[in-house]
């Protein structure tokens, strides 16, 4: 069994998001506790901050192809979540933009699906998701308030053997 984690911390935005500079600060603190051989005991721990959603996505995809059935793979995001038009949840990139609208351009950003189709596409049945950011706690139905624009985020990303942890509710 090996135990890999990626931590993905955003910080840095363009004009239109306000920077978050915990981001990072998270992403280092929770790399010293994963890495500590009398905590966490991972076996990798690999960093990504401030990048743009090619390489986010990259090595989201990396961090989950490849890996045995008893494998632990933990991903960890801390920054902007954002809705599109259809509500779907998308994790910001340092190079994320909306228009002039005001709507996300989801070129710009990493969505749910694609974290849920890396995990489908694994091997290993233990994963853990944290996501410290906007609309994450829309994953558990119950935290769901009724009609309002929130993200079915057990839809995309839940499936057995998964532990998903948010940091806020569906409207937050």
């Amino acid at each position: 069994m090996t135990k890999v984690a990626l931590l993905i911390g955003v910080s840095e935005y363009e004009p239109g998001l306000n920077p978050l500079p915990a981001a990072v600060k998270d992403v280092a603190a929770l790399k010293n506790v994963l890495a500590d051989s009398d905590i966490g005991e991972f076996d990798e721990v690999k960093v990504l901050t401030n990048h743009d959603r090619q390489v986010m996505q990259y090595e989201i995809e990396t961090l989950f192809q490849g890996r045995h059935k008893d494998d632990l793979v933990l991903l960890f995001f801390s920054g902007h979540g954002i809705k599109d038009d259809s509500n779907n949840l998308y994790f910001a990139t340092r190079i994320t933009r909306k228009n002039p609208r005001g709507n996300l351009l989801r070129s710009t950003a990493v969505p749910a699906r694609f974290i849920h189709e890396a995990m489908n596409d694994s091997r290993a049945k233990r994963q853990a998701i944290i996501l410290d950011c906007c609309f994450s706690g829309a994953f558990d139905p119950a935290l769901q308030a009724k009609n309002d624009d929130s993200v079915d985020l057990k839809s995309q990303l839940g499936a057995e053997g998964r532990v998903v942890l948010t940091s806020s509710s569906s409207t937050q």
